[in-house]
């Protein structure tokens, strides 16, 4: 997911006077409303306390609650000390010190405001607080991504692998977030990558061609392993064992070879330049593995969120280019930047499950 900011003209919601018995920051009762904002958890999840505490956080600062809402999230609040906490914590942290500080510094560093007067980097604060709750509000609600789940034989959430063996007994790992849609025929064996990424063990099969469909790019394989990508610009192939023709969806480009050990990206332009792939790393997630050597941590951190079940928010603009190598695992993204925080000047702060901050 990239990080969320509002638009200049969205409302900028400003931490509020106490309310009697909560802690300070949380929000205040705002003028009420019928209308109810959705929350919804992950596919295939059921919310947990922290979740459904930020869902009533920003269901509280939007206004848009009836008195039997409200009444509704006092009962919820009073139900378990475990909600209370929840509810507190979300509280504690859009009002944290250190994360206004960070603030202050992209504010210092926006090419785009302007002056740094301390009315204007109040408001970017609590800018960047709305953003932050509003970003995995916005974030779980496009996990549900219904037009690809009603397209596709196969697919997996954020965070999951899974293996698929095909009619013609070649399989298919899915790598997190992905999804594709199987067509065999008499003449043709076609699978559409509707997104992300998958590993291709393809089985050799006399006159019925094996075809990957992703985008507008066609890979044709015989007895084959390789990898497809989709990236934000285009497709990226990468070669295992064999090799895959690549082709265009259409009228645009001669077809290209590619061998073992190679990979190439391809854009709206066209391919570019072939070139030599490192194996190990680009097949490290197959074993749960996320290896990078000497690359940007705000690299780091957008493929980390591919992983990670909610949203990931680098506040800190300066911080983006320290450098960073290792091997990491996927099981927990979040982890991965608490072990960073050890080692590199960057401080986090997590609210709920799903949403990490960086700053």
């Amino acid at each position: 997911m990239r990080d969320w900011h509002p638009h200049p003209s969205e409302p900028i919601l400003a931490p509020s006077r106490n309310l009697s018995g909560s802690p300070s920051g949380c929000p205040a009762i705002m003028p009420t409303s019928d209308e109810r904002p959705p929350f919804d958890p992950p596919l295939g999840e059921e919310p947990t306390p922290s979740d459904e505490a930020l869902a009533w956080f920003t269901r509280l600062r939007s206004g848009r609650l009836s008195p039997e809402e409200r009444r509704e999230f006092d009962r919820w609040r009073q139900n378990s000390p475990g909600h209370a906490r929840a509810f507190d914590e979300v509280c504690e942290l859009w009002d944290d010190p250190a994360l206004k500080a960070a603030a202050l510094v992209a504010d210092e560093r926006s090419p785009f405001l302007g002056s740094t007067a301390p009315p204007r980097r109040r408001r970017l604060t609590r800018m960047l607080q709305a953003a932050a709750v509003a970003a995995l509000v916005i974030g779980l609600g496009l996990q549900l991504d219904l037009p690809t789940r009603l397209t596709a034989d196969q697919q997996t959430a954020a965070g999951e692998r899974r293996t698929i063996q095909l009619p013609d007994r070649s399989t298919v790992t899915l790598n997190t977030d992905s999804a594709l849609a199987v067509q065999f025929n008499a003449a043709t064996r076609r699978v559409r990558l509707l997104k992300g990424e998958a590993w291709f063990q393809v089985q050799p099969e006399e006159g019925r061609a094996f075809i990957v469909e992703s985008g507008r790019l066609l890979t044709r394989a015989v007895g084959t392993e390789f990898l497809v990508r989709e990236e934000r610009q285009g497709v990226r192939v990468t070669v295992v064992e064999g090799m895959v023709e690549l082709a265009p969806n259409g009228p645009a480009w001669a077809p290209l070879r590619v061998e073992a050990g190679r990979q190439v990206s391809v854009d709206a332009g066209g391919p570019g330049p072939v070139r030599e792939a490192d194996l190990s790393t680009a097949t490290a997630w197959l074993k749960g593995r996320l290896v990078v050597d000497n690359v940007r941590l705000g690299d780091l951190v957008g493929e980390l969120r591919r992983y990670h079940a909610g949203a990931i928010l680098v506040v800190n603009p300066s911080i983006a280019d320290i450098k960073v190598s290792g091997s990491y695992t996927l099981a927990d993204p979040a982890g991965v930047l608490t072990t960073l925080t050890q080692t590199l000047p960057v401080r986090m702060a997590r609210l709920t499950n799903r949403l990490v901050i960086l700053f």
